[in-house]
């Protein structure tokens, strides 16, 4: 961000007039701006969570971009004289973790064996952080075991540490840890392997098996089992209110028995077994029910959860007459997260290391469930089973239906719209809200605009200054009708840049570095710039387009934000602002810009941001300014 203190001088003509009243309007939502949370791309495993060795559990693989059950020992690799294969002989580490790797070392060796993991594309290796490494080990072996990182870059070792081992078969499984460390240099870039190596000559002729091999980097607010810093603190700056989570398709599965099972997200990570996730791979569930939950306390965010509700991503749907159980796993759940420690399930979440209940004002019944013919079923009997269920154990908790209309029709029911589309389309929902009923509030839980202009084909990976304008003018039109559109949040957070650089994200990264797409800036300059109320503004000589506009006010400010989409440039084209009641001679101005409607930012080492926001000063005379644009597609936002 460019910070700067500049006068601007006030334009003799004005293309248009816009006079911002001072009371009149709608009082808005505290919450507008927030976050959907779905594993999708490695959003979780392999992104936000902090685990970087991939395939550490032997949970599942993926081919073809499908998750599956097939066990291999990809993302591994020998060291030395030794094979590495999927075993599944007894004592397993336990019945959620089946299978391990089992390292078979040849009579006669002598030397360093071992193995090493490739992670998620690589590692970011910084010498400014902490790391520690540990496994899970069953076999006949005393001596020491080496953990480094070494660079394909540079071909050095780039820090280590090592673990004392002495242990036998008959000990079962055994886990170890290294001493915490730093590396001592840090990676030229993510190119980077992480190494477990053993005395050859000790291991000659035998096999040791290996599970849960794991290797943590220091996590955000340094949190056990927690979520990657950067990640999380490009989060955090987002200045969001809310997050919705577990997420969307995620949660359903593609198919049986493969639905987000909150039960097993939780306890110890031997107990966890993974499944295949919706998005291509298979999913851990380190990052499970309470790390999510934690995550969200550390980053001050309200929680919408979501609950599976019967449906598959096939189209499988679960029958009226074998529902009920799903509906006692919800309310199992909710036991677990909002009963106090005299409850059974919140007794559990106390031994967790969790005694104080959490706090859930808003539970999403399914996602999107109009999906593969779950309509019929949604309205017949499936949304009213939960939320029956729900209602009479937690009155004030608000139900949303991802169907619209919502199946119950009193006053104050929600309901989470989903949008996407091009460009063009973006802009033209700009009114859509206007005339909505005032009844039934609205989240629009997922929203993206995938391509520029009117084209429709495929996806553009990153989002352009035209794309992210065009959601600029969309949320202008939800904030001025923020009595109703509760939230808004993007579709998605987070995706890995390597597994999906040609799909939008509000965050793409790789092992090492991040990617903030305009779109997150447009949304953070926006949550930053929240009020309390909306204002009328009464436009004078043009209307809405090409330039589009919101007032809102707190009890210090008057904010208008403004978007000049495709519009004219200079001060002889300026907006002229008038304040109502306001003596003020100076505001703030806030410029998000970049070269052209075709410009996106991209990671640092492929030419980084082209996006700009600067923060200037700007004269006026008693409450009245003239705001200019430099660029055609502009986003600024004016603080009176």
């Amino acid at each position: 961000m460019i910070l700067a203190s500049i006068f601007w001088f006030a334009a003799s003509v004005a293309a248009l007039t816009l006079d911002v009243a001072s009371s009149g309007g709608n009082r808005s939502s505290s919450l507008l701006y927030g976050l959907l949370y779905e594993d999708i791309y490695h959003s979780g495993d392999g992104g936000l969570y902090g685990e970087m060795l991939r395939n550490r559990a032997f949970q599942g693989s993926s081919s073809n971009g499908a998750a599956s059950l097939a066990r291999n020992t990809d993302y591994w690799y020998p060291v030395g004289n030794v094979s590495l294969t999927i075993d599944t002989s007894s004592p397993s580490l336990s019945s959620s973790l089946p299978y391990q790797m089992r390292m078979d070392v040849a009579v006669g060796t002598t030397g360093t064996v071992g193995f090493y993991n490739e992670g998620f594309w690589g590692f970011n290796v910084d010498a400014a952080k902490r790391y520690i490494a540990s496994f899970y080990m069953r076999g006949n072996y005393n001596g020491t075991v080496d953990c480094y990182f070494h660079s394909n870059t540079t071909d050095q070792v780039l820090g280590s540490s090592s673990m004392s081992i002495d242990q036998t078969s008959s000990e079962g499984w055994v886990q170890t840890f290294s001493t915490t460390f730093q590396p001592s240099t840090t990676g030229s870039d993510a190119n980077n392997t992480f190494y477990f190596t053993f005395d050859g000559s000790k291991l000659a002729g035998q096999s040791v098996y290996f599970n849960i091999l794991s290797l943590f980097k220091q996590t955000f607010d340094d949190r056990y089992n927690g979520v990657r810093e950067d990640l999380a603190e490009a989060v955090e700056n987002m200045n969001a209110k809310y997050i919705r989570l577990p997420g969307g398709n995620n949660m359903e599965g593609n198919g049986s028995p493969f639905e987000w099972k909150w039960n097993e997200t939780i306890g110890s990570l031997v107990d966890r077994p993974g499944r295949p996730g919706t998005w291509g791979d298979i999913k851990t569930d380190g990052f499970g029910l309470l790390e999510m939950m934690k995550m969200s306390q550390d980053l001050g965010l309200e929680v919408i959860l979501g609950i599976w509700t019967g449906l598959y991503l096939n189209g499988e749907i679960i029958s009226e007459a074998n529902l009920q159980p799903y509906v006692d796993s919800v309310m199992n759940e909710l036991e677990f997260l909002l009963g106090d420690k005299s409850t059974t399930y919140g007794a559990q979440r106390a031994a967790l290391g969790f005694p104080s209940p959490f706090r859930i004002n808003w539970i999403e019944i399914g996602n999107e469930d109009y999906l593969n013919g779950g309509t019929s079923s949604y309205y017949s009997y499936r949304f009213m089973a939960f939320y029956n269920a729900i209602h009479a154990v937690y009155p004030s908790i608000n139900l949303m239906s991802t169907i619209n209309p919502n199946p119950v029709k009193s006053d104050g029911s929600s309901l989470d719209l989903h949008v996407y589309g091009n460009e063009d389309y973006f802009v033209s929902l700009f009114n859509t809200f206007d005339q909505a009923s005032r009844k039934y509030p609205v989240f629009v839980n997922e929203y993206a605009a995938t391509n520029t202009g009117s084209n429709n084909v495929g996806q553009v990976g990153a989002q352009t200054l035209g794309m992210s304008c065009a959601e600029a003018v969309f949320l202008l039109g939800c904030e001025r009708n923020s009595d109703v559109i509760v939230g808004s949040a993007y579709g998605a957070l987070i995706k890995s840049y390597n597994e999906a650089p040609d799909t939008v994200a509000v965050i793409k990264h790789t092992a090492n570095e991040i990617l903030y797409s305009i779109s997150y800036y447009v949304q953070k300059l926006f949550a930053e710039n929240m009020a309390t109320e909306t204002l009328p503004v009464t436009a004078t000589n043009g209307s809405f387009g090409p330039v589009y506009w919101s007032a809102t006010a707190n009890s210090s400010s008057t904010i208008l934000k403004l978007v000049n989409y495709d519009g004219m440039t200079g001060s002889s084209n300026a907006v002229q602002v008038n304040i109502e009641g306001s003596s003020k001679t100076t505001a703030t101005l806030i410029i998000l810009t970049a070269p052209n409607s075709t410009s996106v930012n991209n990671l640092p080492s492929l030419g980084g941001e082209s996006s700009t926001i600067t923060t200037t000063t700007l004269s006026g005379s008693s409450g009245s300014f003239f705001v200019s644009f430099s660029k055609p597609y502009e986003i600024v936002i004016l603080v009176v």
